[in-house]
């Protein structure tokens, strides 16, 4: 009856890891994609990023190959006749603690607009003391036009 009762539950616990991995995967292949959401995280980091704060939109595979070579990354392949990618960079920072992310993109007829969240560390904070380049990339719907906005700065605790 143990042996049984064992077996059951060891069914159950595998079972669900099959489901949690498959609520993993997204749309159109890319993974990590949440219900709803119309863009995809490609790669994010808190370091290797660009030294100065600027945002980039990518239209095609070449030039995306070229960014993610430029960030020592291996590329990855996106569908451009569906999608934009952003890159977002919050420039180098003197310690960790700073990240960057495309929190939402909403889309009126033409255009997208990308809001996009930094986390700052309180003051204070225990944090890495080392010098960081926060970045994020986001496939996003192709539109002609694409505004990036950034959001109130959050403080982290």
């Amino acid at each position: 009856m143990k042996r049984f009762i064992l077996l059951i539950l060891t069914v159950f616990l595998f079972q669900g890891c099959v489901v949690s991995q498959r609520g993993q995967n997204g749309a159109d292949g890319f993974p990590g994609t949440n219900a709803g959401q119309n863009f995809v995280i490609l790669h994010e980091s808190g370091y290797g990023g660009r030294e100065t704060e600027s945002h980039e939109v990518i239209r095609s595979q070449q030039d995306l190959d070229a960014l993610f070579k430029e960030l020592n990354h291996n590329s990855m392949t996106v569908d451009f006749s569906k999608y934009n990618v952003v890159a977002v960079f919050m420039g180098q920072k003197r310690s960790g603690g700073y990240s960057i992310t495309v929190e939402k993109v909403v889309v009126d007829g033409n255009t997208a607009q990308v809001l996009v969240k930094n986390t700052l560390p309180e003051q204070g904070a225990m944090v890495t003391m080392a010098l960081t380049a926060p970045y994020c990339m986001a496939a996003i719907p192709k539109t002609d036009k694409v505004i990036v906005k950034e959001n109130p700065v959050l403080i982290e605790k």
